[in-house]
Formats: structure tokens, sequence, C-alpha cells
């Protein structure tokens, strides 16, 4: 078993670019603790358009890496949203929390296996 990344569908994506693909994951590690504290404030207060929005937002992000488990849940979340459903929202977001804690370890031996230096 390979993992929750589709690196096939990944390296397609960025056209085979090996760099430009280092600067996707590391732009997500960037952006994904923004966007899930945006989405579980925006549940919290219960703002549907932001919930929304966020959820769309990582959706995108996770769209490079093949069709992950974290990508489907952040579509339903999007739903829940717009269907301005808290309760259902309230599982997905726990379970998303989830996949993508699975998620990370996988781009994180990436990203060492890319930048042996560790030096960005």
């Amino acid at each position: 078993m390979n993992g929750k990344v589709d690196w096939e569908f990944a390296r397609d994506a960025v056209g085979g670019d090996p760099q430009l693909l280092l600067e996707l994951v590391e732009i997500f590690f960037e952006e994904y603790p923004k966007l899930i504290a945006g989405i579980q404030s925006s549940m919290e207060s219960q703002a549907y358009p932001e919930l929304r929005r966020f959820a769309h937002t990582l959706k995108g992000c996770l769209r490079y890496f093949g069709k992950t488990q974290a990508g489907k849940l952040s579509g339903q979340l999007e739903v829940m949203g717009r269907e301005e459903n808290i309760e259902s929202a309230t599982k997905l977001f726990a379970d998303l929390q989830a996949e993508l804690n699975a998620l990370l370890p996988e781009l994180r031996a990436f990203v060492a296996s890319q930048s042996p230096e560790s030096e960005a």
C-alpha cells in the first residue's frame, strides 16, 4: 500500500516538475492550519458562508494530491456549509482532521526526500 497521496497524479498535475510539486506541498503546509482553524471557528459561530469558503479552499489545496479522503471530506463540509448543517459538519470535521493527520506524514516524507539539505 503506497499511502494516502496519489503521487502519480500529483506528478502529472505539475507536469512532472518535482520542484513545483515540492512548492505546492510546502504551500499546503503553510495554508492548511489556517484553513482548519477557519473551518473550526466558522462552525463554532455558525458562519455558514465562511465554513463553505474555508472547506472549498482546503478541498482545492488537496486536489493536487489525487482523490484523497481528506479532499472528499472537505467537499462534504463545503456542502454542509451550503446546507447550514452544523450537526453533520461536526462529525465530518473530526473525520477530516483524522484524515489530515494520516496524510501529513506522507507529505513530510516527500519534502524530506526532496530537500535533504534542510535549507529552504
